[in-house]
């Protein structure tokens, strides 16, 4: 991977930027090469922390009660 590793933040602007750098160098490098492969993973890494934070964000749709099960 890149000498400098992907740390997570709480910030979303802050992981939107390095959203698309990281999309930047994937689009640089060699299609299949190391330095591909590296920013590929940071683009996934940081998906996954933007993932979380919507995750936190979003209500669940329904929460169910206790009473309902039954039927």
């Amino acid at each position: 991977m890149s000498e400098k590793a992907f740390t997570p933040r709480a910030d979303r602007e802050t992981l939107m930027r390095e959203h698309a750098a990281a999309r930047a160098k994937r689009a640089a490098a060699i299609a299949g090469s190391a330095e591909w492969r590296a920013a590929a993973t940071e683009v996934a890494a940081i998906e996954v922390e933007i993932a979380k934070i919507e995750a936190l964000r979003v209500p669940p749709a329904r929460i169910a009660r206790p009473e309902a099960k039954g039927k």
